[in-house]
């Protein structure tokens, strides 16, 4: 009897406690892991677009074309690449920010919608 009790009340007390532990685990620990997440995504979009690349190469000939019409295409070339990456970038880079934001938010919209449709 008194180890059947024993289960129930600290099945509750963990249930309990974990309910109230959520939103300081979310807000510190969790905030930290879905921060760290999004920065190794975004660099891995920034490697993926080769950005590095393309502004180290800016002003050197592409092909090893010397003559000045092979700088002057490189140059335009490249301009309209870097343009279209940077692009590309941001676009990705404000999609993972929205999302970061919105799983940071979703605890506190959620209680007050909760709250709202309980008054």
């Amino acid at each position: 009897m008194f180890a059947l009790l024993n289960i129930v009340k600290s099945f509750f007390f963990e249930t309990l406690l974990s309910i109230f532990y959520f939103p300081i685990w979310w807000y510190t620990k969790g905030l930290k892991k879905r921060f760290l997440f999004f920065k190794e995504r975004i660099k891995a979009l920034s490697n993926a677009l080769a950005l590095k690349i393309m502004f180290t190469n800016y002003f050197k000939p592409m092909f090893g074309d010397y003559s000045r019409q092979g700088r002057m295409i490189s140059f335009f070339m490249r301009t309209v690449l870097l343009l279209w990456r940077i692009f590309l970038f941001l676009i990705g880079f404000l999609s993972l920010l929205l999302l970061f934001l919105g799983l940071t938010l979703l605890p506190i919209i959620a209680t007050w919608q909760i709250v709202i449709r309980l008054i």
